[in-house]
């Protein structure tokens, strides 16, 4: 077969493809909207634009805003030595809290319907859950004590855990999860409504990883605890991932 043979259902095909693809290019980003969003993501907003008559694609930001509470920790032993100001109790301050990036596509399996499954990621914090001593430097007492004493330490009680300060005099906790968390859900409305207001509902999860525990910058393991609190670590190691409940009100901008 020669050259002049292939060119012909070549250029047939291209053709084909060419129209097809123009027919396509028509609902092409040639929409835009801007929407809020509130939901156990937090609060947020972001943008979407249709790729095709089938996929809407959706870009934001959304954050949980920082929730805080304190607490108090006792110390496991108070040494009986003079020339250290050692606290019984440390007043312990904890925050809830978190941001991310997502990056999500609608697939609207039938064309009149506004029903559609979600895919894509969610990124941004690492850290859900700080904890730390509200005034800074206030242990450096028993940092000295520890130095001194490596055999012999002493520290506040973290369940069955000794947290002791850092070389600061300071203590921290965090709880972190993956810093890039892929979704997937359900829900009914258009990112881009054909309406200019719409309202979307989706339901789904985040799949974060395995939450894990650091104290001090140390991660610490479920070895780290004995008796129930060990179980406790065990138990939040299998919590990988995050429901996700959204609501979001939208305009059509173009």
């Amino acid at each position: 077969m020669n050259l002049k043979h292939l060119i012909l259902p070549l250029a047939m095909v291209f053709t084909a493809l060419n129209v097809n693809a123009q027919e396509e290019d028509k609902n092409m980003f040639n929409h835009l909207s801007v929407g809020v969003t509130a939901g156990t993501p937090g609060i947020g907003f972001d943008v979407a634009a249709p790729i095709g008559n089938y996929v809407q694609v959706r870009a934001g930001l959304a954050f949980m805003p920082s929730i805080k509470f304190g607490t108090d920790l006792d110390i496991n032993e108070m040494p009986d030595v003079s020339g250290y100001d050692i606290p019984e109790t440390m007043e312990v301050e904890a925050k809830v809290g978190f941001t991310n990036g997502k990056l999500l596509f609608d697939v609207f399996p039938f064309k009149k319907s506004s029903f559609h499954i979600t895919a894509g990621a969610y990124f941004g914090s690492s850290a859900i859950i700080k904890a730390y001593n509200k005034e800074d430097g206030l242990l450096m007492d028993i940092t000295r004590y520890n130095n001194a004493n490596p055999d012999n330490m002493i520290g506040y009680e973290l369940g069955d855990y000794l947290l002791t300060p850092d070389e600061n005099g300071n203590v921290s906790a965090e709880i972190k999860t993956a810093s890039f968390k892929p979704y997937i859900g359900l829900g009914f409305g258009r990112a881009v409504p054909k309406k200019r207001i719409g309202f979307m509902f989706e339901a789904g999860v985040q799949f974060w990883g395995s939450p894990k525990l650091y104290c001090n910058g140390d991660e610490l393991t479920e070895e780290d605890f004995d008796g129930e609190d060990g179980g406790l670590m065990k138990t939040l190691s299998k919590i990988t991932v995050y429901p996700v409940i959204n609501f979001r009100l939208c305009g059509r901008i173009l």
